[in-house]
């Protein structure tokens, strides 16, 4: 037979009910006692029944990250973050992915699968909070603002990353200058071009619809948008790409039709990345603290499953950015 946890209990000279109060990580322990339980189940070698204490307790120490894909290191890495604060609070992350579609997110919500996870870390799909606030569960939204809603969240200054990837096209003589980007139904969209056009106007700069071109968040529609922008009779000088996925996509249109990034024509994008880094001659965009967002994200849900809601007292965090130069921006005459 293990060990229970009254052994643990009678080799630290304490109450069962105190050694589960630190297992459960909770308050009204001091940290004397809490190191006597610790170091008692170091010694004795106990081991938490997790399934057991779910089942009384009713909470499963699992959470799940609800992302649209794994592909975008963004993603993966808005996750590291999350799991990093998870884990040390004794909870396991999942994560699932939607695929952007509002179907595939609704099986987290109405299916077994919300029956198993104490709560949720949410890049939403839809724009209708109804459905999340429906289902009872703890949800903090992470890089999108869903409009009107109250629900906690955690994103970035879209529309200041977009302004300053314009002025340092715009400083560098550019003015025919395209924008690629994704849906505009959430604030990564409509902030960003927004950015975009108000950036436009305060220089001066004619606003042309043929440069604005937008599609979904993927490689692919970097590509075949970039093809379009390409095959205008007066193509841009610029184009600036709204996440990382359209602009490795619009760096192999690029390549493909033999143009050199920095020299024949310029390439910015959100959020930087691997390739951003390493394609010659590297590609200045907008670089934000991703693992931060994950982990501020799970600090949140934490907070919230453990009914400390005075911890965040805004229920919307916004995260600063920087511009990345490198050189993939051309100096026009």
């Amino acid at each position: 037979m293990g060990v229970t946890i009254k052994d643990v209990a009678d080799y630290a000279h304490v109450a069962v009910s105190t050694v589960s109060r630190v297992i459960n990580n909770m308050d009204r322990v001091s940290p004397e006692t809490r190191k006597a339980v610790n170091d008692a189940i170091e010694e004795l070698g106990y081991v938490r029944n997790n399934l057991a204490a779910s089942i009384k307790t009713g909470k499963s120490h699992f959470i799940v990250a609800v992302v649209p894909d794994i592909r975008n290191e963004f993603y993966t890495s808005v996750i590291r973050g999350v799991e990093s604060v998870a884990s040390k609070e004794g909870y396991y992350t999942l994560v699932y992915t939607t695929a952007e579609a509002v179907s595939r997110e609704q099986n987290v919500f109405d299916g077994e699968f919300s029956q198993i996870v104490d709560g949720i870390i949410l890049t939403p799909s839809q724009t209708d909070d109804l459905m999340y606030k429906k289902s009872g569960k703890p949800i903090v939204i992470v890089d999108r603002e869903i409009p009107g809603s109250d629900m906690y969240s955690v994103c970035v200054d879209n529309y200041k990353g977009i302004t300053l990837l314009m002025e340092e096209l715009i400083r560098n003589g550019h003015r025919k200058i395209a924008i690629v980007s994704g849906p505009l139904m959430f604030n990564i969209g409509i902030d960003r071009m927004n950015g975009y056009m108000d950036t436009m106007k305060q220089y001066h700069i004619p606003i042309k619809k043929k440069y604005i071109r937008t599609g979904e968040w993927f490689e692919e529609d970097g590509y075949h948008l970039t093809n379009q922008l390409l095959q205008l009779k007066d193509p841009p000088t610029a184009i600036l790409a709204t996440n990382n996925l359209l602009c490795i996509g619009c760096a192999e249109c690029l390549c493909d039709r033999g143009m050199v990034i920095g020299k024949d024509i310029s390439l910015v994008g959100f959020d930087d990345s691997v390739m951003a880094k390493y394609l010659g001659p590297g590609i200045t965009c907008v670089r934000r603290a991703t693992n931060e967002m994950g982990e501020i994200g799970a600090k949140m849900l934490l907070a919230l499953l453990n009914k400390q809601k005075e911890h965040f007292p805004q229920r919307k965090v916004v995260l600063d950015v920087e511009l990345v130069k490198r050189g993939s921006v051309v100096k026009l005459e």
